[in-house]
């Protein structure tokens, strides 16, 4: 699934009968599909997309015969699925990752569960066992972390680190996270040509203004992963305050420094760093 820009709080409310649609952030063709009642194929031929893998949150998708066609609801999924309520009838447009998601199971034990051996094959129709709730750890109600994430329950186990250092500091948890997995991929032990240190990827000064202006805590250790997330955020904060608010720009200064960037404006790599950031940031905002 292709990642998509923006925040996860960011995307506009469909229509109940709208001729178009805006794709949201963590937006799929397969899910619109599924909630306007037509097929991925239709979708693409109705809106000129030669790569359904990659759409965009913000834009603007034509639904092919909406003048009398309502979203669908998503199915209300079973807390736990017992007796008399083990299967679910796949719908046009549904994948096994979208199936997954919705009844709090995984991709491996659906496929178990029904003897699929090809993942990217599911028809509109068939009956599917639910092998019940096997959510791993990392898993949200709105999808998965990074696989790479989660294959390392010990940077996994920095959540609440990241949490909390948010909390006070006043940013976007999902925000921080991933900022620091983009710079690091959650190892402390990684340090950048530039002298950049641990986990968010500090820089021996940001460490200091970090120790004595922001938190007013000479002993802090950015290479201790609590101590390090909690200077990132508390820099991240004061950049955005700096800069009269708008957190975009504070994340670019991060990566090209504030002066730089009120000067000169987001070099082409600064734009790519941020951009990817906030893909990241709405799939860490997903997950929850």
């Amino acid at each position: 699934m292709a990642l998509t820009s923006g925040l996860g709080g960011g995307g506009s409310t469909d229509a109940a009968y709208a001729a178009t649609t805006t794709v949201r952030p963590g937006d799929t063709l397969s899910a619109i599909a599924t909630r306007y009642g037509t097929t991925v194929g239709a979708l693409a031929a109705a809106n000129g997309i030669t790569n359904p893998n990659q759409i965009y949150a913000g834009a603007t998708l034509q639904i092919p015969g909406t003048a009398a066609t309502a979203p669908v609801p998503p199915a209300t999924p079973p807390a736990t699925p017992g007796p008399g309520n083990t299967t679910v009838v796949v719908r046009f447009g549904d994948t096994l990752t979208s199936i997954a998601a919705r009844y709090q199971t995984t991709v491996a034990a659906l496929m178990s569960a029904n003897r699929i051996t090809n993942a990217n094959l599911v028809f509109a129709g068939a009956r599917l066992t639910l092998p019940g709730s096997a959510l791993p750890p990392g898993w949200g109600p709105g999808g998965p972390l990074p696989a790479a994430l989660l294959a390392h329950p010990d940077r996994l186990a920095l959540r609440p680190a990241f949490l909390g250092a948010a909390q006070a500091s006043g940013v976007a948890p999902s925000l921080l996270e991933a900022l620091c997995w983009w710079e690091s991929g959650w190892q402390s032990t990684v340090s950048s040509t530039t002298g950049a240190i641990g986990l968010c990827q500090l820089e021996p000064s940001t460490v200091t203004y970090a120790q004595t202006a922001l938190l007013h805590n000479s002993g802090l250790d950015p290479l201790r992963a609590s101590d390090n997330i909690a200077m990132a955020a508390a820099y991240i904060h004061d950049l955005t305050v700096r800069d009269g608010g708008n957190v975009r720009v504070a994340v670019a200064a991060y990566y090209q420094g504030l002066s730089s960037v009120q000067q000169k404006g987001l070099l082409p790599s600064t734009q790519n760093y941020v951009t990817g950031i906030f893909n990241y940031s709405a799939l860490f905002a997903a997950a929850g």
